[in-house]
């Protein structure tokens, strides 16, 4: 098979890249269990002076009931690149596009201000692509109002983040280091 051929069933098959990012919707039990953490290491702490037991197995037992709990409010959002030229496949806007549409903002006397170097207005940008590239859940209007008035900034910044690198950043072919160890794991065994 030529090389050109097997360019052209790669090409016939390709997709955009995407990335998946979880995040959990309820920001009360990750208070919970940051709480629970700190009070079990305070019991490890004693139970080294104490020989009555450190009281952790309750507090172990709290951890993991929290931890279900926030897997069950956790929420994967796949996210997958905006495309380099627009398609009948998908009518989506570019990167480039989309930051056109969001100009930096410029002072009164004319000068770009915060948005320094980026090219666009991170107030409006980010937001625009987060919206775009979120592909699973499906969200309506109604549904991302909802979600932007539950999440913390720092949670908005990690899907920005993951929908600007998928743009803007290098797509290698990941090396799983935890498929490896299972692998070397079994193969031992």
């Amino acid at each position: 098979m030529s090389g050109k051929s097997t360019f052209k069933i790669k090409l016939a098959a390709a997709k955009l890249p995407e990335r998946t990012v979880e995040i959990c919707l309820r920001g009360d039990l990750v208070a919970a269990h940051e709480e629970a953490e700190r009070q079990l290491k305070l019991a490890e702490g004693k139970a080294a002076d104490s020989l009555a037991g450190s009281g952790a197995g309750p507090l172990i037992e709290q951890i993991e009931a929290l931890e279900a709990q926030m897997q069950e409010a956790s929420q994967v959002f796949t996210v997958r690149a905006l495309p380099h030229r627009r398609s009948p496949a998908d009518d989506r806007p570019t990167h480039n596009e989309l930051k056109k549409a969001h100009p930096p903002r410029r002072g009164t006397d004319g000068e770009i201000i915060e948005d320094d170097g980026l090219g666009y207005n991170v107030e409006t940008f980010n937001e625009a692509l987060v919206r775009l590239c979120v592909v699973d859940p499906e969200l309506d209007a109604a549904d991302w109002d909802a979600l932007l008035a539950v999440i913390s900034e720092g949670q908005f910044a990690v899907l920005a983040l993951a929908c600007l690198l998928l743009n803007r950043g290098d797509i290698d072919v990941p090396f799983s280091q935890a498929a490896s160890k299972a692998r070397q794991a079994t193969a031992g065994g």
